[in-house]
């Protein structure tokens, strides 16, 4: 005959279980994958951030060149004009509120006129990045 513990503690200890270090283990693997995760998301989130500023600045620069086509080549003295309705009441060349001037690191776009190669105006948009160290502008150089 074979004898059964008849102790209910004896029959929990033998149960499969996990041990604390494997708990451990598993646990400091998950930390890892997250961070790396999470580093991997930061990095997309700056190229997405680099982007829009891109798109926000070639929006920019087609208000400015249409504000100077509709105003006789005068280009406008601030971009408050771009996104104001007109004295005559048309609408705003460029949507978006004052959002639509401002980087999505909050920096103001900048305005400046130069003259290309043939001596035609040319409108060059630029903003500081996000810590305030590089600059970026539209059109690329």
């Amino acid at each position: 005959m074979i004898a059964r513990p008849t102790n209910r503690r004896l029959a929990a200890h033998r149960r499969a279980g996990f041990t604390l270090v494997e708990v451990l283990v598993v646990v400091t693997i998950l930390v890892i994958l997250a961070s790396l995760a999470t580093f991997a998301a930061m990095r997309y989130l700056g190229e997405a951030k680099e982007n829009e500023c891109k798109l926000k600045m070639q929006k920019v620069e087609q208000a400015a060149k249409n504000y100077m086509v509709i105003n006789d080549g005068n280009p406008p003295q601030s971009l408050e004009e771009l996104i104001n309705r007109s004295p005559d009441g048309k609408p705003p060349l460029l949507e978006g509120g004052e959002s639509a001037i401002t980087s999505p690191w909050g920096t103001p776009f900048q305005l400046e006129y130069q003259n290309d190669q043939f001596g035609s105006p040319r409108v060059v948009v630029s903003t500081t990045n996000q810590n305030g160290s590089g600059m970026m502008q539209w059109p690329l150089k």
